[in-house]
């Protein structure tokens, strides 16, 4: 047991420690190009909305999962057990969401014969907030059960139809309900990795014949090649992450009942994509890195101006 309750608080507190600080970061990164330059490309914008939705995940699920595991119980009620689980459920639908729309995005930037997806590139850009409003609000509604059914504590000794999340479980009245909930988050998460193992296998393709015709290339090209390999491998982190968690989740549905270490596993699963991504993303976006050398640099220069004025005083 206390081997596998420190495994259990390592590994959500080191979700915290990357997950938020990572998140925050590139964040911050595209605001600062946003105010300085007054442009932003639309797979930063993309980015930046994947990056707050990870932060929310992190935030409403990375953070009271660490409290939990750390042996501290009966902190939430059952308001803040409802809010946190509905803005979690939300934050998770959005981060499949957006990275399926952002491999399907890169997948028409570096497609070989752009013109014939002309039109839709030009409807992503000029519809691209429509977009995300119109996912913000499907997810909304298919998350309002938690809002609904949400509590700190099963008080009936006889409630069959409970998802247990550890701080907070989720009550169904009955089977149906219970189950068709639980399909309709299957099906959902699987219609978006379905949209991520189309769109990375052909931006596979795409790589495999431009290494096979080995061409000169501009610098432009090399760098959406650069962007859609970042892609490629966010998206096969997400299909690892949440597909072994759908794996899981179906189990829940149809097994009675749940090992607690089996359910501990399932969320940790869960929750490793909104920690790790911003890793990602951070190492392959250029923007990102030169705005850290110059934060960086900046600060050796007002420290070494601060030596130089106490010096002289």
């Amino acid at each position: 047991m206390g081997i596998w309750f420190t495994l259990n608080l390592a590994g959500f507190l080191s979700i915290d420690f990357v997950g938020i600080p990572g998140n925050i970061l590139i964040l911050g990164s595209f605001l600062h190009t946003l105010v300085c330059t007054r442009k932003i490309t639309t797979a930063e914008i993309i980015l930046s909305k994947l990056a707050f939705s990870n932060l929310l995940v992190v935030l409403t699920w990375g953070l009271p999962l660490t409290v939990q595991a750390s042996g501290i119980h009966h902190v939430f009620d059952d308001l803040t057990c409802q809010v946190c689980l509905f803005l979690y459920c939300v934050g998770r639908a959005m981060s499949v969401s957006i990275t399926s729309l952002l491999g399907c995005f890169q997948c028409i930037m570096i497609d070989p014969f752009p013109h014939r997806w002309l039109a839709l590139k030009q409807n992503i850009h000029q519809h691209l907030y429509r977009i995300m409003i119109g996912l913000w609000c499907f997810n909304f509604l298919i998350s309002s059960t938690r809002l609904m059914y949400s509590q700190v504590q099963v008080n009936a000794t006889n409630t069959k139809y409970v998802m247990n999340y550890d701080f907070c479980v989720v009550v169904f009245p009955n089977y149906f309900l219970y189950l068709g909930n639980g399909i309709i988050y299957v099906v959902r998460d699987l219609f978006f990795l379905s949209l991520m193992t189309l769109s990375s296998s052909y931006l596979l393709r795409i790589f495999y014949l431009h290494g096979k015709r080995s061409l000169n290339t501009t610098h432009k090209k090399q760098a959406e090649m650069q962007a859609a390999k970042a892609v490629v491998t966010l998206v096969m982190m997400y299909i690892v992450s949440f597909g072994m968690d759908n794996v899981f989740w179906i189990y829940t549905l149809i097994a009675y009942p749940n090992s607690k270490r089996f359910t501990d596993a399932r969320i940790f699963f869960d929750s490793c994509y909104s920690a790790i991504s911003p890793i990602v993303i951070i190492f392959t976006n250029t923007k990102i890195q030169l705005g850290l050398k110059c934060i960086t640099r900046k600060r050796e220069l007002h420290s070494v101006n601060t030596i130089s004025k106490h010096r002289e005083n």
